[in-house]
């Protein structure tokens, strides 16, 4: 049995304990019980909200799950995926019958993204974080390259154990800071077979003058003439402290393999979101840009809410790639199916949900497209790879 106390940093930096989470031992097959409950400390306090609206109500009773399945995938949203579970697991040494999610949540220790941090009973969070100055970027290149080549642990490594295992997502990256804020670092994988850091960076731009909200960016060299891609971090507050964020893969309780479609997040949107007539316009023209340049890895942990004050607000738009896979198929279905309708199509998509203006906000983001080369070009993107993407992309933008 391990038991962890839920803590909550606040934007204006306050922190809380807001909840108590218990888990039973593993079985042989690494399955487990879960149990959370909120404490009555918050469930008194008039500035108390959910940690997710659709699932894990303010109300005084127990929350359980197998492992950290619904309803209680908010408290997963928590740890990163892929690649800082690994060096979770590195940095703490973990043994492989304590690689879960128990002892993953208790190493983060609250450095994660979001507002949410997990500790053992009466230990409080401490100030700081792990994030590495801008001035070892180099250092962290070398560092994930190493580890990715699967090359042992040595001293080069440790800056990365400490910076790179809170990020989401599968690619190498770590958190940076700077005089400027703090930033998520995202560098080149081995694995890449085009220039996904010039590519999203691509993207990002291309989203910008498309009319989506997105983080700032920019592009840092490496030594070598490599580029990592540096994100702005939204989860800090400027007053100090976080916000809390809750994926749409918690928010619509989706375990496992999933079947769901655009039109489901717009409906939760419209149900839980604090501002639906700002949001859903907003993800529709996100579905609209992935849709037409292709980023078929919308999945729900590509999709964010923030919290504040007034309620649940959808995050700025990020993890935007071209067609990089040539899957062609998308995870996140628009009407009858994965593969996307061409623009006159979503158009009618959107009439169909309600979303005014539809049809503007379609050539909006096709005019902007259709800028794909130059931009890509400004980005340091191989010509060969410009040319490729260009033609995926314009097939998309004529598609009748």
């Amino acid at each position: 049995m391990m038991r962890l106390d839920a803590w909550l940093t606040l934007p204006d930096g306050g922190q809380r304990r807001i909840g108590e989470i218990a888990f039973a031992d593993p079985d042989q097959q690494g399955r487990y019980a879960s149990a959370f409950r909120y404490t009555t400390d918050w469930l008194a306090d008039p500035d108390a909200f959910p940690l997710d609206p659709a699932n894990l109500a303010l109300a005084a009773h127990e929350y359980t799950a197998q492992n950290l399945a619904a309803p209680l995938l908010a408290l997963d949203d928590a740890l990163p995926d892929a690649w800082g579970r690994r060096l979770l697991i590195l940095r703490d040494r973990l043994p492989r019958g304590r690689q879960n999610e128990p002892n993953l949540l208790q190493a983060l220790a609250g450095r994660g993204l979001g507002g949410l941090g997990f500790f053992p009973p009466g230990r409080m969070p401490e100030r700081g974080d792990g994030d590495a100055d801008l001035i070892e970027l180099d250092a962290l290149a070398e560092a994930a390259a190493r580890l990715e080549a699967g090359h042992e642990i040595d001293d080069r490594c440790r800056v990365l154990l400490a910076a790179g295992s809170s990020p989401g997502g599968a690619r190498p990256k770590a958190l940076v800071r700077d005089g400027d804020g703090h930033w998520i670092a995202k560098f080149a994988s081995r694995r890449d077979e085009v220039d996904e850091v010039g590519l999203e960076a691509t993207a990002l731009a291309l989203a910008r003058r498309a009319g989506l909200t997105v983080p700032e960016f920019r592009l840092a060299p490496l030594a070598g003439g490599r580029r990592a891609l540096l994100v702005r971090r939204f989860d800090l507050a400027p007053e100090g402290g976080r916000r809390h964020m809750l994926s749409f893969r918690a928010l619509l309780a989706a375990d496992g393999y999933y079947v769901l479609r655009y039109a489901d997040l717009i409906a939760a949107l419209r149900k839980h979101g604090e501002r639906p007539e700002v949001d859903v316009p907003a993800l529709f023209r996100q579905m609209v840009f992935n849709a037409l340049i292709g980023n078929t890895d919308d999945h729900l942990k590509n999709f964010w809410l923030l919290r504040d004050r007034r309620g649940y607000a959808l995050t700025p738009a990020f993890d935007l790639l071209p067609d990089v896979g040539a899957r062609r198929e998308h995870v996140l279905i628009f009407d009858l199916g994965p593969t996307p309708p061409g623009p006159s199509g979503l158009a009618a998509l959107g009439r169909k949900w309600g979303i005014s203006g539809a049809g503007a906000i379609v050539d909006r983001v096709v005019s902007t497209l259709a800028g794909f080369a130059e931009a890509a070009a400004a980005f340091g993107v191989p010509q060969p790879e410009i040319e490729r993407f260009r033609l995926d992309i314009e097939r998309r933008i004529n598609k009748e």
